[in-house]
């Protein structure tokens, strides 16, 4: 910590530095052209005061000048507030060698040292550090020219209190515009610091991330090749064409034959996952008719809630096509009717779509099983995330999160509308096919 707060610490001379020596132009500029504007008044009462303040002017834009020529040379960077008090100091000296030699009334020369006081305080950012030496030297000016004849009109006591007062509110004035410029300075740093790191974490999440999709798709693919030999055999078996079968033993394959598809559909899904989030997946969008579909849905339904007291329900719908990649549609609906399956225990799972407007078409899987709580619906389609119910009947918690981003990738959207223990109702809206 007090390792950064040094390095920050330099890094904020290095800053003040240049930013005095961008300063010093401007503010001697200022300096510059109100003293040139106060001349047409002063030679309009004492014009014989011509040549004082002209030798004098030029004497001060020389000191200006030559301030910024020194603050510009690099090498003398670490010096650039002694070069820059120094012209300030300068400054007055010259603004009080000319009142005194001309003897004005100190009423002037107490504004313009003022003038300098407010001048350089607000336009040049040295701190106290720069602004004591300028704010002792008007007031130390200002008393020399009043011990060298120059009478205010305003009792001297007043006007030596009044810069006084205002010396110190300059030095008091630049030291809190320079802690003010340190904390945002570090407040600044802090950021960039914890930016960088934040980089850096994103950096490292998207590397791990990248191995795990890699991950996924080797372990899919591995999988695939054993379970589709699998897969091939039972259906042999099933056939019939090692020999006939007894009842018990096509029983057996029959549930072999369901729980191999569902892991082939398990394994598909990891695939496509980390090919979504690898950004590899594509999608063919289509004309799709939905009742074709429905009834392939049926024959993948009915036979999984056979013996439970459930009814699978699926409403006509003819005459309603969406633009979808078919294989995808059939991806969606398949995990979410295996879910109002596997937590539907009694009552009803319905499959039925209807017509949102004239440009969409959602299809709803509605159950009354166990529902969602209301507190879970946010992170349900993250991939991995497994609500109470789900951690309790199995699986992995990639269904939703894969058919949430197939449905988006396929230009539409998934919805859910679900209450703990009252059912739950998903949404899958896609656009329309145009008659």
């Amino acid at each position: 910590m007090k390792e950064a707060e040094g390095r920050d610490r330099s890094t904020f001379e290095a800053e003040t530095a240049r930013r005095i020596a961008d300063r010093i132009p401007i503010a001697g500029a200022a300096f510059a052209l109100v003293i040139a504007l106060a001349w047409p008044f002063e030679h309009s009462v004492f014009p014989e005061r011509d040549r004082t303040y002209a030798i004098v002017y030029a004497l001060e834009l020389a000191v200006i000048l030559s301030g910024i020529w020194l603050t510009r040379r690099p090498r003398l960077a670490p010096y650039i507030r002694l070069i820059t008090s120094t012209t300030a100091l300068l400054l007055v000296v010259l603004v009080t060698t000319y009142h005194v030699v001309v003897r004005s009334t100190g009423d002037v020369l107490a504004l313009v040292l003022l003038y300098i006081l407010v001048g350089t305080m607000v336009s040049v950012p040295w701190g106290w550090r720069g602004q004591w030496p300028v704010a002792v030297a008007a007031v130390a000016a200002f008393v020399f020219a009043i011990a060298s004849g120059a009478q205010p009109l305003v009792p001297v006591s007043m006007h030596i209190l009044g810069l006084t007062t205002m010396a110190a509110l300059s030095v008091l004035g630049a030291a809190f515009l320079d802690r003010q410029r340190w904390v945002m300075f570090q407040q600044a740093a802090e950021l960039q610091r914890s930016n960088a790191a934040l980089a850096e974490a994103n950096r490292a999440l998207e590397r791990a991330n990248a191995v795990k999709n890699e991950f996924l798709a080797n372990v899919s693919h591995e999988l695939r090749t054993p379970l589709n030999i699998i897969m091939g055999y039972v259906d042999l078996l099933a056939e019939g064409t090692f020999g006939d079968l007894s009842p018990e033993a096509k029983d057996i394959v029959e549930r072999v034959s369901r729980t191999s598809r569902s892991l082939v559909f398990l394994v598909s899904d990891l695939l496509d996952l980390s090919r979504i989030e690898a950004g590899k997946l594509t999608v063919q969008p289509t004309r799709v008719e939905l009742q074709p579909l429905f009834d392939e849905m049926r024959l993948y339904v009915e036979p999984r809630v056979a013996g439970k007291p459930v009814e699978f329900i699926v409403s006509p719908a003819h005459n309603l096509a969406v633009v979808a990649d078919r294989n995808r549609l059939e991806q969606i609906l398949f995990n979410l009717l295996s879910n109002a399956v596997k937590f539907t225990h009694q009552g009803t799972i319905r499959l039925y779509a209807t017509p949102s407007s004239n440009s969409h078409v959602e299809v709803h899987v509605e159950d009354t099983g166990v529902g969602i709580a209301e507190d879970e619906l946010p992170f349900l389609f993250q991939p991995f995330h497994q609500s109470k119910a789900g951690k309790e009947a199995g699986g992995v918690g990639i269904g939703l999160a894969l058919s949430a981003r197939l449905a988006t990738a396929m230009g539409g959207e998934i919805l859910v509308a679900s209450e703990a223990s009252k059912g739950s109702r998903f949404t899958v809206r896609l656009p329309r096919v145009q008659p």
